[in-house]
This record gives structure tokens, sequence and C-alpha cells, in this order.
């Protein structure tokens, strides 16, 4: 007894039982015993141990193949997957098999067996059911068409979907293959990629072809094909999904006929066409777009960013923004114009228009469409009017600055005069001052001579437009603004430092550039300081960006900017109360820094003192 045991033991390596019929005693194996959760001691008695633990809607057909095989004295088999329950009550399936080994006639004595869990082959089994199942209904009631297709191209099975789409029966299809309903010209394609899959080069393909329908009609539809292979990764058959998208197709022939017509019309009058895919992130540049700029299409890579790299450094921050703006909402249309880099290192203005064709899902914008206009030629022209404007003001304004010149300069000049000429008659003065005011008045002169030479100089400049520039001496122009003023800076004991540096030399106009040092040194002169000792600082200063310049600062009474700053450079503007003041030469200062680019400004406070800088557009 125990040799059998063993030999089932070995061969099956699963639990077995030995059951004596004649007094329904059973033994159960330690494995099997394990199998079902319990220990050696457990599960001791007759055949109704083992039965309570078959679940009940399993235990009839158990006892019926028990009787099949006993009727048949042994011919059928008793072999059954049977379901129990665990010790931990969870539920196993178990394959049964026995036979009976000992007979009295007809009468069953004795009967051995083995159990073999299999409930993970069952959950398996029954998983690939339900699979299956899944796969059945959603085959049969997809939207889509679907079809089962032979290696061969044979259709096997094809649900309804595919039979409305077509118009065939189920039947009439099973008897063709997709070869003789598809488009002669997308065949050969179709044919390839399968032969790809059947090589294994790859696992799945889709691609957009041509069916005739029953009727003759070409239909457009979206193929997707796997393929479904054996055990032995052997080739059975394809799952093709298949959808129509004829719509779709007349759709987008419609539109592409559009766009031709709109890049003709707008190609015809010399613009170029782009069209940009945001959610591919690709863009299309039109041949005329590419040539705008001087490349052949070929030369031109169709990359998003291209154009963009090739913008104006000075440009491309606005250029980004009013895109970036449009496609958030923030415009209603995207337009801009900027400087593009053509092949041949020049710029060219580009007129920039685009709108919004299509959004996605999210209704987020998926893609643009825009044109390019070439308005080189329009801002050469805007710019030449506007030089031609600017020189007509300069030269208005140089006219005006003239006549500034001789009523305020010469005045000045007259007044030296007739104060030198006062104290030459008067009795009391002492011939060695007569003398010193002598020489003084022969220095006058020279620069009366030298201010009238340049106002001639203007005179024969109002006719040009290019107005004369030399390169002049700041330092020494400064000094003779000093000596101008003498006789002023000495009678009020005014302490003056000209910080100008010795060599400082600059490109102006010499006229200009006296009036501007006379006009800022007498200015700084009249609203000297009262109570303390006057003081006139003149420096020099260069910008970042190689720019020369001067201030002239006073600690005089100072000017309320609050109250009188919006008209201290107005014409017959004059503050403080100041009976020489005639409100000129600030209004005649700007107007001539500003006649060459630059800018005056100033700061002030009462009290303490008044600083004017001057921003020369000049460089030496």
């Amino acid at each position: 007894m125990d040799d059998i045991y063993k030999i089932i033991l070995e061969e099956t390596l699963a639990g077995y039982w030995d059951w004596d019929l004649t007094t329904d005693t059973i033994f159960l194996s330690p494995a099997l015993k394990k199998m079902l959760g319990y220990t050696n001691d457990e599960l001791i008695g007759g055949s109704e141990v083992l039965a309570k633990l078959v679940l009940p809607e399993d235990l009839p057909k158990a006892n019926d193949c028990m009787a099949k095989h006993i009727a048949s004295h042994g011919t059928k088999r008793y072999d059954i997957d049977i379901r129990f329950f665990h010790k931990n009550g969870e539920v196993i399936c178990i394959n049964c098999t026995g036979r009976v080994v000992e007979w009295d006639g007809d009468k069953p004595l004795r009967m051995l067996g083995c159990h073999i869990d299999i409930t993970e082959k069952h959950k398996i089994e029954q998983d690939l059911k339900i699979s299956e199942e899944t796969f059945r209904n959603a085959f049969e009631y997809s939207p889509i068409g679907m079809v089962l297709v032979s290696t061969e191209g044979k259709f096997l099975k094809a649900n309804k979907s595919l039979c409305d789409m077509l118009g065939y029966t189920a039947d009439e299809l099973m008897t063709m293959t997709f070869q003789e309903i598809t488009h002669p010209d997308d065949l050969q394609a179709d044919l390839v990629l399968l032969q790809k899959i059947l090589n294994g080069e790859v696992s799945t393909y889709k691609m957009e072809k041509r069916y005739f329908k029953k009727n003759g009609d070409v239909l457009w539809i979206l193929l997707h094909v796997s393929l479904v292979v054996g055990e032995k990764n052997e080739p059975l058959y394809f799952v093709s999904q298949i959808k129509d998208i004829t719509e779709s197709k007349r759709t987008e022939t419609a539109l592409k006929e559009s766009e031709r017509r709109w890049i003709f019309a707008s190609e015809g009058s010399g613009g170029g066409i782009w069209d940009w895919d945001l959610q591919n992130n690709t863009i299309f540049h039109s041949n005329q777009c590419v040539r705008m700029i001087g490349f052949e299409p070929e030369e031109f890579n169709n990359v998003p960013g291209v154009w963009t790299k090739r913008v104006h450094p000075d440009d491309k921050p606005k250029y980004q923004a009013d895109v970036r703006a449009y496609l958030n909402g923030e415009t209603e249309i995207y337009t801009n114009q900027h400087r593009v880099l053509c092949k041949d290192g020049n710029y060219k203005w580009i007129l920039d228009r685009g709108k919004v064709i299509e959004y996605d899902a999210e209704d987020k914008p998926a893609r643009v469409i825009g044109t390019h206009t070439d308005i080189t030629d329009q801002k050469n022209q805007e710019q030449q009017l506007r030089h031609t404007l600017d020189m007509v003001s300069g030269q208005n304004n140089r006219l005006l600055n003239f006549a500034y010149i001789v009523s305020h300069n010469l005045r000045t000049h007259a007044s030296n005069f007739k104060m030198i000429m006062d104290v030459l008659q008067d009795p009391s003065t002492e011939p060695q001052e007569k003398v010193e005011l002598t020489r003084h008045l022969e220095s006058v002169s020279q620069q009366l001579n030298d201010t009238i030479a340049n106002l001639n100089e203007v005179v024969s400049i109002q006719t040009n437009i290019d107005i004369q520039t030399y390169e002049i001496n700041l330092y020494d122009y400064v000094n003779r603004g000093l000596e101008l003023l003498h006789s002023d800076i000495d009678r009020w004991d005014i302490e003056v430092v000209n910080k100008i540096p010795v060599d400082c030399k600059l490109v102006y106009n010499p006229a200009y550039m006296e009036s501007i040092i006379f006009n800022l040194l007498s200015n700084a002169i009249k609203y000297r300081a009262l109570h303390n000792k006057p003081k006139i600082i003149i420096s020099y200063f260069k910008d970042a960006d190689g720019k020369q310049g001067f201030a002239v600062a006073d600690n005089g009474i100072g000017i309320d900017l609050v109250k009188n700053g919006h008209e201290l450079f107005g014409m017959y503007k004059t503050f403080n109360g100041n009976r020489d003041a005639k409100g000129m030469g600030l209004f005649i200062t700007k107007n001539q820094v500003e006649s060459f680019g630059g800018t005056i400004q100033v700061a002030s406070e009462l009290g303490k003192g008044t600083t004017f800088t001057v921003h020369l557009n000049y460089l030496l």
C-alpha cells in the first residue's frame, strides 16, 4: 500500500486520497490537507469530511461524475474540476481525478485518487474568457469599422459598422479581400506596410487610404492595423480598425483650395504666407515669403524660431510680446512691424499679420495663418519725410535762434561798451584805470568781432539745411565766456572754477556753443548768492555711451522748480523779480541744444543753488 501512495505522490506531485467504500473511511494525504488549509490531524473520517468542503453548486455534478464512473465499471473517467472552500474562507479550484481499484462483481470496494490545485489556471482561463467576451462585444458594437483579415488579405470577420460603411453584408465581405476594395493608387503603400508587420519591423501601422463602396463611391478611411500571433509567434490574422474620414477629407480639400487661392492672391500682390501649426510645432513659409529676404525655398528651414532668430534685436522684444498677447487673447488680431535680416546681410522692414483659424479641444489656438509684406520702401519714404520735416523744423529754429542771438548777444556787447565808455568819461577815473579799461575795451571789441563773425556764419548757412560744425575746444570757449563777463564777475566778487580739461575737444557749431555757455554763465551771475560769496563751477563729463556734456553749477538763490519748473525754458518767462531778466536766455539755450539732438536738464533748490546739465548729441 505504501508503494502505491509513493507512486501516486511521485507521479502527480499532488495530494492524494484512498477511500474504502465498504466502511466509508477515507485517507487524505498531508499534501491534500495542506492544499485545503488544514493540518494532518484534521479532516479525519468518511467521505462527508471532503464533501462538506465542496461548494453546494458543484456537489451535484461531482456526485454525478462519480456515479457514471461506477456505473460504467470504470470505463468513464472520474475527472472533474470542483471548487472547494479553503479553511481561510477563500474558494480554490481543484482538479479531482480517481479510479475504483477493487471490485466485488459490480460493487466498488476501494477507490484511489488525487487532487491538483488549479486555482491559478482557472483564474487565467476566466480572465481570458472575460477578455474574449470583451473583445467580441467591442468588435461587434464598435462605432468604427473592425475586421479580421487573413495574412493573405481575405476578410475573416467584419462588424456591423464596417458593413454599413461599405454597403456590403457580412457574408458578401467574407468572399472578398481588402485588395479588391482598395483604391489602386493606395494599394502598394498598404501592402508595403503590411509586409513590414509580417517581417517584424513594426508591430502596428496606420495610414489614410481609399476604399470603394458597393455602389462604387470612394470612401476615405483612417486604417489602423495590428497582427495577432500564435503560441509559436506565427502570424494568425490581422485586426484592422477603420474610421470613415471622408467628410473631414472634403473639408481639408476645400480648406486647401481656399488657402491656395488666398496664397495666390497674396503672393500675386507681392506678399508672402506663413502657416503655424501649434499642436505639431511646425511652420510653413511660402516661396514668396522666403524669397522676400533673399533665400530660395530649399535654403530656408521651416522650423519655428528660424524667422524669429533673424528679427532685429531692437524689434524682437515687441515682436515676441505681440505674438504672445494675441495667442493669450489680449488682442483681436496679430499685427507687428519688424526688421528681418536678409541673406545679403541687410535688413528689410516686414509688416507681419496673422489670425487663428483653428482651436483645440480646450479652445486654445491650434493653428495660425498670416502674411508677410515687404514695407521697406514705405519705411524709407517715412524716414525721408521725417528727416525732411526735422530739417525744415531745425532750419526754422535756427532762424529764430539767429534773431535771438542778434538781439540778445549784441545787446550784451553794447552794454559792456556803454559801461566802459561811461567809466572812461568819468572825470574821477584814474589814468591807470583808464589804461586798463582801454585794454579791456580792445578785448571786448575783439570778442564782438568774433561774435559778429559767428553771426555772419549763421546768416550764411540759413539757406543750407545741413548746419556746419567744427572741432572746438570747450575749455577755450568757457574762458571766452568768462572773459566776456569779466566785469560782472569782478563787480560781484564771484569765485569761478573751470574744471573743463584744457584739451577737451568736441564737434559743434561755434556760434551756438558760444551762446549756450554765455547764457548759462550770465544766468548764474544774475541769480548769484546774496549772503555768501558767489561761486560758479563749470565741469565736464562723458556718458556711458561716449556722448559728452558739461554742467554749470552755482550756489545762488535757486529756482522753485515745483512752482516754475514747467515754464523755466519758456520764452519771456522770468522769475525771482530780476529787472535785468528778459526771459530769452534759457529759451535760446534750450533750442540751440535740442537743434543738435541734445538735451538740457536743471536741478535746483531754493537758497542753495542751481545746476544746468547739457547733454550733447555729437561725438568727437
